[in-house]
């Protein structure tokens, strides 16, 4: 699914033009630049809206921020959930962005602001005894990469999380972005890191990073652990799940026989790899537990073969490390997913919109 934005990241598996992407990316700044204005696109409509994708698919609610709030918002990309909590961020008229994070216990939505960044995105939050905890990334002014953060409800604080220069020599390391986490006092979260400068302008399906590296950041240790896959080209960590000392992880890889998504136990005992039938790339996007260790519900994206710009959200159920029958949401970006919950972002009328629904 093609997007009129004038900026390019490099968050996930359909990097320049995916709605997937943008729901990660630390936004202007963050891999280089595209022609275009976001300032063309007109205001988001107040309205709720249902809709649904064919007469099977679940029913989407419309969820967008508040124009009274956020009265320069122009779209809203929501990329996280976890309890009563949503995270996103909001494309502005002025071409930047500005993390949210709402609860739906409250209806109040909170902007997220990296100090002295012109850029920040927001997802994957966390539920703590004390608050909540929540990644991402920003970018300043003038800034050619990204840099990842952690942010802290209780104590207000931003942790920068950049990916250490030895993880990118020779070159150094352009873009860190945190994706997800999981924990409380002491937490892990996964993201990604690497030493490009700037996407080319390639149609979705072919702007998988060409060296994006996947990693494992452990709070209580300060230190990086990479993900790698064997034989692949690059790899991606959006989800991570904790069941007692049982941790997955999900998200997706490259290699010479094309993109797939995964999960895995970070003891690397267990792996699912996934590709959906007759697609061009398949990469899962969040994970959320379904009873134990082994037993999960994941949401991912995948290209249709024939139409190569067209990506469809989709619903898997994994029992004892084996997929299930899967649910498509339809000609969306699924982005992550709670339970049965699942948010993401479609586009509608020229607009950009954050959904949520909940599969049967």
């Amino acid at each position: 699914m093609s997007f009129p934005f004038t900026f390019v990241c490099a968050r996930a598996s359909i990097v320049a033009l995916s709605i997937a992407v943008l729901a990660g990316c630390a936004g202007g700044g963050a891999g280089g630049g595209r022609s275009g204005g976001l300032g063309a696109v007109p205001a988001m409509s107040t309205q709720t809206n249902v809709l649904r994708f064919g007469a099977d698919g679940p029913v989407l609610q419309t969820l967008d921020v508040p124009l009274s709030q956020f009265p320069n918002a122009v779209g809203t990309l929501l990329t996280g959930i976890r309890g009563n909590l949503i995270t996103g961020f909001i494309a502005r008229a002025n071409g930047s962005n500005l993390g949210v994070v709402y609860d739906r216990k409250t209806g109040i939505w909170t902007p997220i602001k990296y100090p002295g960044s012109s850029n920040t995105s927001v997802y994957g939050p966390a539920i703590t005894q004390t608050g909540y905890r929540l990644v991402g990334s920003y970018s300043k002014k003038g800034q050619t990469n990204a840099g990842g953060f952690v942010y802290d409800s209780t104590t207000k604080k931003y942790l920068t999380v950049d990916a250490p220069a030895n993880l990118c020599a020779p070159k150094s390391c352009n873009y860190t972005i945190v994706h997800s986490n999981y924990g409380n006092a002491a937490y892990k979260a996964v993201g990604n890191y690497d030493a490009i400068k700037s996407v080319p302008s390639l149609t979705p399906s072919e702007t998988y990073p060409a060296s994006g590296h996947a990693f494992i950041y452990d709070s209580a240790t300060a230190k990086f652990s990479t993900l790698e896959f064997p034989g692949s080209i690059s790899s991606t960590a959006y989800g991570i799940w904790m069941d007692g000392r049982d941790v997955a992880i999900a998200g997706g890889y490259t290699d010479k026989t094309g993109t797939h998504a995964y999960v895995r136990n970070l003891a690397g005992s267990k792996m699912l790899v996934y590709s959906w039938p007759k697609s061009i790339l398949t990469h899962f996007e969040g994970i959320t537990g379904a009873g134990g260790a082994g037993n999960y519900n994941v949401i991912g994206d995948y290209f249709d073969i024939k139409n190569k710009t067209l990506e469809y959200g989709f619903f898997l159920p994994i029992r004892n490390w084996t997929a299930g029958t899967a649910t498509v949401i339809g000609p969306v970006s699924a982005n992550s997913v709670y339970g049965s919950t699942v948010i993401g972002v479609y586009v509608g009328a020229g607009l950009t919109n954050g959904y949520i629904t909940t599969i049967p």
